[in-house]
């Protein structure tokens, strides 16, 4: 009887990994089919943020989209435009930042060329004098003539040498201090919105984390406000853009001069902004911000920019306290939860747990 023979089934042919270009072409037709399901416009920039949807590069975008797309509000250019310039347009103040340090690279480079140049010179003098200690002298006025004048002449060019690398490491000196400058001001560029004036998300992001840490190891509390202008597209979509911004702006100088700490506000992203209360408790935050939602309401524009019969600028407010094991992404949703309570029960308001 012969036995039965195992037949395997064959594996399927394994499927052939797209070419880079076969990539880009799928990224740019599905880039098109999202402007076409969300409705966007169809504007370069836009363009290119749904193609790094599509790619899922650089880091960052598809969250950022996906979380405007869950909080419902309509995908226009404004909105599209934040999340563009953050994640996707050259960050100059990053590239100011590279530039620097390629500029501290080569002052280094330098010192270390003048201080290997002084040992180097150090240790020929000193090589000297030890071959001159050794030598023999025919006679005595004569070997101290020659001594005196071999002395001479390589203290001399110990001493040219002494000055080239001092006068080399000073104005090393000042470049580095120079440089450090520079590298401060990019710095504090790279964490400020340009528009508001106020600190930018990654700011936000950087001092929540330290805020976080700094109540679980010293427990001290404090608070979490998330701002958002209520209904800002209507009013871009009837004044326009500049309009807009000098509501934005007149938004954060409220809240500045409010909080009395410019580095406590931030422009989240939007029309959106985060305030941080250092221990200060739940009741105080409400409060402050309450008066704050009053101030602006009825706060005047410069130049009347908001007509009577068009919409008017509000905006509404969540607050979250810390709580201990509280991490930065509770915090941020307990917040974004007491905020969307304030939208969605009539806007112009403020919300925290137990108080609206």
């Amino acid at each position: 009887m012969q036995s039965a023979m195992k037949i395997e089934n064959p594996a399927p042919p394994a499927q052939p990994e797209l070419s880079e270009r076969a990539q880009i072409f799928r990224h740019c037709k599905s880039a098109f089919q999202h402007i076409q399901k969300h409705g966007t416009p169809p504007d370069p920039v836009v363009y290119a943020l749904w193609y790094a949807y599509a790619s899922r590069t650089p880091s960052g975008v598809n969250a950022a989209v996906d979380q405007l797309i869950a909080s419902g509000r309509a995908l226009d250019s404004f909105e599209l435009n934040e999340i563009y310039r953050e994640f996707i347009a050259d960050n100059k103040e990053d590239q100011a930042q590279q530039a620097i340090g390629d500029e501290f690279e080569k002052s280094l480079k330098q010192v270390s060329s003048l201080i290997e140049s002084g040992v180097s010179q150090n240790e020929q003098f000193c090589s000297t004098l030890q071959g001159l200690e050794s030598k023999p002298c025919v006679s005595e006025e004569q070997g101290v003539s020659k001594l005196l004048s071999h002395l001479i002449s390589e203290s001399q060019k110990m001493a040219d040498a002494s000055t080239k690398l001092t006068q080399g490491l000073k104005a090393s000196q000042a470049h580095v201090a120079r440089l450090n400058a520079e590298l401060e001001t990019v710095r504090k560029q790279s964490l400020t919105d340009p528009l508001t004036g106020v600190a930018n998300r990654r700011a936000f992001e950087n001092r929540l984390q330290w805020q976080v840490e700094e109540a679980r190891t010293r427990r001290a509390g404090f608070c979490l406000v998330l701002a958002d202008l209520d209904e800002f597209k209507l009013i871009n979509d009837h004044y326009g853009h500049p309009t807009a911004d000098t509501v934005l702006q007149k938004f954060a100088a409220d809240l500045v001069e409010c909080v009395r700490g410019e580095e406590l506000v931030f422009r989240y992203g939007g029309d959106e902004f985060a305030i941080l209360l250092p221990e200060l408790e739940l009741t105080a935050a409400y409060n402050m911000m309450v008066s704050i939602k009053h101030r602006f309401e009825q706060s005047r524009l410069p130049d009347n920019v908001l007509d009577a019969c068009g919409p008017r600028a509000t905006a509404s407010f969540g607050i979250s306290i810390y709580r201990p094991h509280f991490t930065v992404s509770r915090m941020i949703e307990e917040a974004d939860t007491a905020l969307h309570r304030a939208k969605t029960s009539g806007r112009n308001r403020v919300c925290a747990e137990g108080l609206s």
